[in-house]
């Protein structure tokens, strides 16, 4: 594995925070259109997504390989839609869910800023 991508620290990070940004997605997919639904919880989460999702890529383009980002961010994509089928339904289209699904996100924003703030100040520089 160290010779397909030298940082497998990096690329755990990159894996879990993608799996967050993309159960995320999923979930707030089934909250638009919001007819009949909180806006404000709705947007307001969907600005956290945004905003992780931004960071997880800045992040794996800083650390990763792109053929890294682009084979594992696939295989993830393509194979949690079952783990969030399995999730109960009030997680998955509730408000209670979505509280969930929002502070989950904004842990991983934490740990983003936490972990990548070296990679992106050597980015920067």
């Amino acid at each position: 594995m160290p010779q397909l991508e030298p940082n497998l620290a990096g690329l755990a990070w990159f894996g879990l925070l993608w799996s967050v940004c993309c159960i995320g997605f999923l979930q707030l997919a089934g909250m638009y259109p919001l007819r009949g639904r909180a806006v404000l919880p709705v947007t307001m989460t969907t600005i956290v997504w945004v905003m992780l999702l931004a960071g997880t890529l800045a992040f794996a383009l800083a650390e990763l390989r792109w053929t890294t980002i682009v084979v594992v961010g696939g295989v993830l994509f393509l194979f949690l839609p079952g783990l969030f089928q399995a999730l109960p339904e009030w997680w998955r289209d509730g408000r209670a869910g979505l509280r969930l699904s929002c502070c989950a996100m904004i842990v991983a924003l934490a740990l983003l800023v936490r972990v990548a703030a070296p990679s992106f100040h050597n980015w920067m520089t």
